[in-house]
């Protein structure tokens, strides 16, 4: 069973006093969500902020051919939900559970309260909303300058970063399918089968269902001409 983060343990509360997590507590509620259920819709009403304790979390979009795009995924420790919480307005993006999901709900006035009284959860949020931005600066670059097969070597990269750095022969624990790496690139799902395939017949990677191995992750960094090694 996967590890479920204590409240001590999440960014944006490390170092609170023991009160002040209790009250955190208190005042919030878990929700344990199954693989694929819908968490929030687009359009919802923004009074809550949500932290991913186990499991991960997409953003998505659905455009009105019904493609599915992925703006972004929320991995265990982070939170979601407080950009409508702090700007009082809908839910800009809908969420549904990657995999099998312990969350922590906080209602709205509880995370205002925090931000105006407790300056490490205020740091803490403002460092997050800051990251999102670069995160979004960096996704629109990637999507106007670079092709599908570097699109998806950045995001294994990014992949390969997150779970081992740079250490040759990383496994990635819950990998994405292909149609869900296409959604989160851009791409259709023959397409990043076909990259994924000339990436393993290279010895970069090894893939299979559920499965996924970054065997030369160095090799996947582009280089000024936005080509890989």
């Amino acid at each position: 069973m996967k590890k479920i983060l204590d409240l001590a343990e999440l960014p944006w509360f490390a170092g609170l006093p023991g009160e002040v997590l209790a009250g955190i507590e208190a005042g919030s509620r878990r929700r344990h969500v199954a693989r694929g259920q819908l968490i929030l819709e687009r359009g919802d009403p923004g009074s809550s902020v949500l932290f991913v304790l186990s499991g991960s979390v997409l953003a998505v979009q659905w455009t009105p051919s019904g493609r599915e795009i992925v703006y972004s995924e929320i991995a265990s420790g982070s939170a979601f939900g407080e950009l409508s919480v702090l700007s009082g307005t809908p839910r800009s993006l809908s969420l549904y559970a990657r995999t099998a999901c312990v969350l922590l709900e906080m209602p709205g006035p509880l995370l205002i309260g925090l931000v105006d009284t407790q300056p490490l959860v205020r740091q803490a949020v403002l460092r997050g909303l800051v990251r999102r931005i670069h995160d979004l600066t960096e996704r629109v670059h990637e999507l106007t300058s670079l092709d599908v097969e570097e699109r998806l070597r950045a995001y294994l990269l990014r992949v390969s970063l997150e779970h081992g750095g740079l250490e040759p022969g990383c496994r990635v624990p819950d990998p994405p399918t292909h149609a869900e790496m296409a959604n989160m690139i851009g791409a259709n799902r023959e397409a990043v089968s076909r990259v994924l395939a000339k990436l393993s017949r290279a010895g970069i990677i090894e893939s299979g269902r559920k499965y996924l191995r970054i065997l030369r992750p160095d090799a996947l960094i582009l280089d000024e001409t936005g080509k890989g090694g």
